[in-house]
């Protein structure tokens, strides 16, 4: 039996593809602790913008092709392109389209799936370009900090998390800069990880611009802990 390592899912999935007209992404997600295959640029935005980075969100799963959902009537059933758990418990429904979307005249399918979410306790939500445009210059810039988070995934870094979190703690703002200065002993891309997992996981807010990450990125504090 093979070895269905993430790679040998992304590979089979990009053979079973019946349309090459969009990109397939393989990435990691700290959130979820996962694999993930995104279906599109779009998917990727989508994920960086609203889902990885967004400190409202605590977990979230891509339902897989058998996780279909329909109200107590039957009838048509219907999967979302992504299920999230906000931060007061409350389940999100987020599907993805390319273009512009007018809801209003949107389409049988939208109205039907909006529908369903609300039968099954879950808020409906549509991404399209407007929520992607006004911040595309933050796309690459967020992929990259993803990098170190990738890299630094098989690394033991907690104590080095817990060491930097307290240093946040006092520090409440500052500079990528000035935390690679603090700990000069200790390896920056391990250092840049553990910024982007507590950005990830809500405590710090970062200030992205097209160049990030730099040494003169800031962070600030989100919350007091």
């Amino acid at each position: 039996m093979p070895n269905k390592t993430p790679a040998n899912a992304f590979l089979s999935r990009l053979r079973g593809r019946k349309s090459t007209r969009s990109n397939l992404w393989l990435v990691y997600s700290h959130k979820t602790h996962s694999d993930l295959i995104l279906e599109s640029n779009q998917e990727l935005g989508h994920w960086l913008l609203h889902l990885e980075f967004n400190p409202e969100l605590l977990d979230y799963w891509i339902p897989g092709p058998n996780e279909l959902y329909g109200d107590q009537r039957g009838g048509r059933r219907t999967r979302p392109d992504v299920v999230a758990r906000n931060a007061s418990g409350i389940l999100e429904w987020h599907e993805v389209k390319a273009g512009y979307i007018d809801e209003t005249t949107a389409s049988e399918q939208i109205a039907i799936q909006r529908q369903i979410a609300t039968n099954n306790g879950a808020r409906y939500h549509v991404f399209d370009d407007s929520t992607r445009s006004p911040h595309q210059y933050e796309l690459i810039p967020r992929l990259r900090l993803m990098h170190f988070i990738a890299v630094a995934r098989q690394q033991s870094i907690d104590h080095l998390q817990q060491t930097l979190l307290d240093y946040v703690r006092d520090a409440k703002t500052g500079t990528f800069g000035e935390v690679l200065q603090t700990y000069s002993a200790l390896p920056p891309t391990h250092l840049i990880a553990a910024i982007v997992r507590l950005t990830i996981e809500g405590v710090l807010e970062l200030d992205i611009e097209e160049t990030t990450p730099t040494r003169h990125t800031t962070w600030s504090l989100r919350r007091t802990l």
